[in-house]
Formats: C-alpha cells, structure tokens, sequence
C-alpha cells in the first residue's frame, strides 16, 4: 500500500561570520513526529512517523516531497536504510503481529517475507547485500542474517560457542558487517564490539568492559559505536573509532563523572555522529566532539537534534524538535569541510581489499536512483 504525501521542503539558510558557527542549514524532510534512519551519497532521507499511539508509517525523500511506504497488509511499518542506488529496506507488521521487511525500488514496494517467524531487517549495501536479525524457533536470543540479492540467507554465526548470538547493526560495500556477538546473559550481557568478515569475526576490543557495540562502519572498514568504561557508573558507556587495529575512545567527558555517548553513523572521511549526555548529538571529525546544536542558527529554535547517519558531503540525516514537536531533518553544511580522515596503514589496507573485495558481479550492479526518481513526484504543499 503506497501513499503519496505532499510536503513542502522547508529550508532555513543561516550565515555566519566565521566556519565555525553557524555551519548548518536545517531542512524538514519528514512530517510532524517523524524520525529519520538514514541518508545516501544523494542526499535522500529515510524513517517513520506516527500515525497513532501504536502505529507508524516509512517513508522515502529525495528532495521532492514526502512518498510514504505503508505496510503490505495492515499494521505498521517503517523504513530503516536506503545505499546509493536509491532501494529503501523498511519492514512492516501484519494484523498477526508478525514483524517482515519490504524492499522498495522504482516505486514498488517487494515483500521480502520472514526468517524464522519473526524478521527484522537492519540495513542494505549498494550491491543489494541486506542484514537483518531474526529468532530461530525454540531459541531466546536473536541470531543476524546476510541475505543475498538472489534471496538466499546465510546464518553469521557468533563469536561465542555457548548460546551464541549476534546483533549486526549495518553493512558496508564490501558486506563486512558491525555488531556485537557473544554469549546471550541474562541480566549482563557480554557482548563484544566485532567486525564480521565473509565468516570471519574481530574483535574490536574494548576499555576494559562489557558490553561493547560496532553500530556503523565505512567502506574503509573503519568503525563506531560504545564501549563500556570502568569509570564512573557501572554502566557507563563511551563512543569509539576504530582504524588500524586501535580502539580510540573520543568522548572527551571526565572520567571521574558519569558518562554515555555512542557514535551512531560514520562517512569514508572517517567522520562521526552520534548522541552523548554531555553534548546531545554530535559530530566528531578527528580532533573534538562538537555539539550539533551549537553549529546552527539558535534562532531556527531546533533543540534536541539527535544524528542518525552522515554521507560524504557531510549532510546528515537527525530528529530535530521544534515548538515541541518532533521532525525528521537534514543538516547540510554551509560550507565544505575541509577532510580529515585518518588513513589506514598499508597492511591493514591490503589486509581490508582482500577480504572484503566486491566481486564482478556486485561491482557490476546497475544503477536505479533516476529511475526511482522519475517515478516518486509528490505534489508539495504548504507546511
């Protein structure tokens, strides 16, 4: 079930005086309590809004207007990645409960069914490679899955021998995968930050605690997420790079305070976003967190502006409150930024193309984002 929403793209340019404030412009790409999940090289934005108390909707903007991904059956729905192509990966719960994904490309909506009862899909690649997490029958704890654009499924396995799980959290365009993998505990969970790699896991390492999370990762295999501190709370938490074998802890909090921050999204620049108690959301680009609020025009009145993902112009897919009210937004840079990415040695960079390389075929891989385009017109309307 396909729905095309109207709405007008409001753009609020700021200038400033110096780069390094205001270096933002704002723009509204989702409806009222909506909350993005994604950007691609485009600049194209992914999420959901809210419907009901219970009930959301995925939706798709290229710049064009909002087109809204309802689910294949009633329920909910939602859209969680888009790669540079232009496909949507979302999922969708039938009357039953039941949680399933759908792929979404030159303005059809696919069904691309269940896993084991219950699926639910994570990310894709430009190649067409999907993540996804589901629970075997007779099991308590999630395994991750890689399925292949001939639609066959293949099992990641885990780090762990005993109760193993494992939790994959994006995929980049060699199908290496960030997660966290190891035994399923219950209250702890001693999961560790990993990256998989054509069945072959490694560990990240760690700050001298568990649990530990690779949630994004580049196509230089370079990484982000939390890892777990001994410091402070017992539960403390602190956002991560990872290049070159070397675990980089880049939240600047005193280690004698609380602490929690996790990096959510990370470009080939190396550069991250993501969410700390200290700053709200940020952005960090190889020398400091910088709060992203203070890099816009206080006088737009966006506050709690939470990133999702970064592409390689810089722009960033985030929610963003207004007036009280919840908005997906993209942040676009005033001005180019100059780049700062850390480079990998040379062995790790061989070590990297050879394992994860694309094949033939998947660097062979067409691409649809002119034709989506010309099939996705919303007509825009007042906001």
């Amino acid at each position: 079930m396909l729905q095309h929403l109207g709405l007008a793209l409001a753009s609020f340019a700021v200038a400033g005086a110096s780069w390094a404030y205001p270096e933002y412009r704002v723009t509204i790409v989702g409806p009222a309590n909506s909350t993005a999940a994604d950007i691609n090289s485009t600049g194209a934005v992914v999420g959901r809004y809210q419907v009901g108390a219970n009930a959301s909707r995925g939706f798709v903007n290229r710049g064009k207007g909002v087109v809204v991904l309802g689910p294949l059956g009633g329920g909910s729905s939602n859209a969680v990645a888009i790669n540079d192509k232009g496909e949507v990966l979302g999922n969708w719960t039938g009357a039953d409960g039941r949680s399933q994904g759908y792929l979404y490309a030159c303005g059809k909506q696919r069904n691309l069914g269940a896993i084991y009862g219950n699926t639910y899909y994570i990310d894709i690649n430009n190649a067409g490679y999907i993540v996804g997490r589901a629970n075997p029958p007779g099991t308590i704890y999630p395994l991750s899955v890689l399925r292949v654009p001939n639609g066959s499924v293949r099992d990641l396995g885990s780090i762990a021998t005993e109760d193993p799980t494992t939790q994959a959290y994006a995929i980049n365009n060699r199908n290496q995968v960030a997660a966290e993998s190891g035994p399923w505990g219950v209250p702890e969970q001693p999961f560790l930050a990993v990256i998989w790699t054509k069945g072959k896991f490694r560990d990240l390492g760690g700050f001298g605690w568990e649990p530990n999370r690779a949630l994004a990762i580049n196509d230089r295999g370079q990484a982000t997420g939390y890892a777990s501190v001994t410091t402070g709370g017992p539960h403390d938490r602190v956002a991560f790079f990872y290049s070159n074998g070397r675990l980089v802890n880049i939240d600047p909090s005193p280690a004698n305070g609380l602490r929690f921050s996790e990096g959510k999204g990370i470009n080939n620049h190396a550069h991250i976003v993501g969410n700390s108690d200290q700053l709200g959301g940020f952005i960090w680009r190889g020398n400091r967190m910088q709060s992203l609020s203070k890099l816009i025009d206080p006088k737009l009145g966006w506050t709690f502006i939470y990133p999702e993902a970064i592409n390689d112009a810089g722009q960033n897919a985030a929610s963003a409150v207004r007036n009280g009210v919840q908005y997906a937004v993209r942040l676009d840079l005033s001005r180019p930024y100059p780049d700062a990415a850390p480079t990998l040695d040379a062995g790790e960079a061989a070590e990297v193309a050879a394992l994860a390389a694309p094949s033939a075929q998947e660097a062979a891989q067409p691409r649809v984002e002119a034709a989506a385009q010309a099939r996705e017109v919303a007509l825009p309307v007042a906001q």
